[in-house]
């Protein structure tokens, strides 16, 4: 029963688009699938909230309370999803083939949200060994700038621990690396193609300082370490310069990423750039700069022996906990100084890919971990 309820939930949550405006500019983002999840609350007798974020953007929370208030667990997962370019199989399908279930948000995250939910019902029909309260937070803007948990986090709820459902098979990870992204742009003059020299090119100005940039992810933040994460890193995964073939392009811009280690400041590391950028000799006629942060968002790490860790590796069976290198809304939980942790079903290199899916086994497992951490937490 209790993977035949998550499939069932995690299909009508994929058959919703969802993608994030960010990916794509006419999606409805997640208000059709905030709809959905708010309906499904109250058809089943739960405390819903809907929490409004944006003028069209709502957090959902569905909660569930068996004696008290606390104590308070929180599990935590987001609506959004990136988008369906380049995808080989119907993105909202949510077809189930060779025991896995194929479509976009299956493992990132709908299908952990949907274990989620699966097991608040578990929960509810079973009382006599736990009490507190138990809510899920059915987020938006996950997969840009993390508004929806904020907003969340806005209010200082009282929580004692948290649980955010990124897919890691189950394993419990005490820590995630931060993350710092902003722009870099190079301006020029514009001029005719045929008389280059009347203008100044704005991409050769970029074609001198992305192999600075470059020197600076490898010898700078690749030689800050830490034993469990390795190095800081840094990359480049946008650029756009230029609008014609015959026209001396006056701007150009890249979007950088960066990976922080927990002992890193992001402004710190962001000043470093703005000082590196600025000693550069570009060009004659040509500038550049560094915009403020696009995002700036620290990394966290429990330590194995916190107690918060400890219970949930011995009630899951597991030898030790581990850390990962991606961000997520769990960051932004534990650094309000709530013991957070990453733990959900699926494998996150199933995420984001053209075929992205999730197996059934791994649903059915997920809603059974969920509820059983919850009894171990909310013990009598």
């Amino acid at each position: 029963m209790t993977q035949s309820r998550a499939l069932s939930i995690a299909q009508s949550l994929i058959q919703i688009p969802s993608i994030n405006p960010s990916f794509d500019t006419t999606s409805r983002a997640e208000g059709d699938v905030a709809h959905w999840i708010s309906q499904w609350g109250e058809a089943n007798g739960f405390e819903t909230t809907v929490q409004p974020v944006t003028d069209k953007r709502s957090n959902v929370l569905i909660t569930l309370r068996n004696g008290g208030d606390h104590p308070h667990l929180l599990l935590n997962g987001h609506m959004d999803t990136v988008g369906v370019g380049g995808m080989t199989i119907d993105p909202f399908a949510a077809t189930v083939t060779g025991g896995r279930l194929y479509g976009r948000g299956a493992t990132d995250m709908k299908g952990p949200l949907a274990c989620m939910l699966a097991a608040l019902v578990d929960l509810r029909d079973e009382t006599s060994d736990w009490s507190g309260r138990v809510t899920v937070a059915a987020v938006v803007d996950e997969e840009f700038r993390f508004i929806g948990i904020k907003r969340l986090l806005k209010d200082n709820p009282a929580i004692d621990y948290a649980i955010v459902g990124e897919p890691t098979c189950l394993e419990v990870i005490r820590g995630c690396k931060g993350c710092l992204r902003f722009q870099v742009t190079t301006r020029g003059r514009a001029a005719h193609s045929s008389r280059p020299k009347e203008g100044a090119s704005a991409i050769s100005a970029m074609a001198k300082v992305v192999p600075v940039l470059e020197e600076f992810f490898d010898q700078r933040l690749g030689s800050i370490t830490e034993p469990d994460f390795g190095p800081s890193t840094g990359s480049i995964g946008l650029i756009h310069g230029g609008i014609g073939v015959n026209i001396v392009p006056d701007q150009c811009e890249i979007q950088v990423d960066i990976r922080l280690l927990p002992q890193q400041d992001g402004l710190t590391v962001h000043k470093e750039v703005i000082d590196l950028v600025r000693s550069l000799s570009l060009p004659a006629g040509t500038s550049c700069s560094v915009s403020e942060p696009l995002l700036c968002d620290p990394g966290f790490a429990l330590s194995n022996d916190d107690n918060f860790v400890s219970t949930l590796v011995h009630t899951l069976g597991k030898d030790l906990s581990g850390v990962v290198s991606f961000s997520c809304d769990a960051s932004k939980i534990a650094s309000t100084g709530i013991p957070c942790v990453i733990l959900g079903p699926g494998n996150i290199n199933a995420a984001h890919t053209a075929d992205e899916s999730i197996a059934l086994e791994d649903l059915q497992k997920g809603a059974v971990a969920y509820a059983r951490i919850a009894r171990a937490l909310l013990c009598r």
